[in-house]
């Protein structure tokens, strides 16, 4: 899947001149946690919530004193000038690797030199979740292959003997090093699948209940 179709296109953005007061505004009624600042159809930063919090926090003074510090801070006061942006056309998985890389939980979506939405953290984990089949009923397998040679096509054909369908697989390291496939199977009695894979020799780790059984 690529970022144009996880990508929030209505993006809110401000100019670098916009008061503090007026990007708080934008960011606490909506739950918004990030901000782009554009000039002349440029993106030039991009504003957090951790921005907004540590520029606050740095104000002194009390009562009038304090709102007028406030009202003195403009978005080019306190956004991030360095962007890391990304492509509508680049992969979800890039998203993900370079929020993960640079711990960052958004990006910019530009294209042509013009911002054309935003991309978060929370955007990519949903699509994890739902690629996963973690919203329906289903459990998890987690299969330890024997050996580094083993491959996912007989644990398919294992499980599918037994009855149950396949949501999802991916392969990754378990916490042992070993090379596991984590299947996802549309049942919440992975019982006869366990069976069938042990039968063969593989060795299935605790299954867990998916959305309607309990974890």
């Amino acid at each position: 899947m690529l970022v144009k179709d996880i990508m929030h296109r209505d993006v809110v953005t401000v100019n670098p001149d916009t008061r503090l007061s007026h990007v708080l505004r934008l960011l606490q009624p909506r739950g918004f946690r990030h901000v782009p600042v554009i000039e002349k159809e440029a993106l030039v930063g991009i504003i957090s919530d951790r921005d907004v919090k540590q520029a606050l926090a740095s104000l002194t003074g009390a009562g009038p004193e304090l709102e007028r510090a406030r009202e003195g801070l403009a978005a080019s006061d306190i956004m991030g000038r360095t962007v890391t942006t990304i492509a509508p056309m680049h992969t979800v998985e890039e998203a993900g690797r370079l929020m993960t890389t640079q711990k960052i939980s958004a990006l910019p979506v530009v294209d042509g030199g013009r911002l054309v939405g935003i991309v978060t953290e929370t955007d990519v984990l949903e699509l994890f979740v739902r690629a996963m089949g973690v919203l329906e009923p289903s459990s998890r397998l987690d299969v330890i292959l024997p050996d580094p040679g083993a491959g996912l096509g007989e644990v398919v054909r294992a499980v599918e003997e037994a009855g149950p369908r396949i949501v999802s697989a991916m392969t990754l390291r378990g916490p042992g090093g070993q090379r596991e496939i984590v299947l996802r199977v549309a049942t919440i009695n992975p019982g006869p699948a366990v069976a069938a894979l042990e039968a063969r020799g593989y060795r299935v780790r605790d299954a867990h209940r998916g959305a309607s059984g309990s974890s």
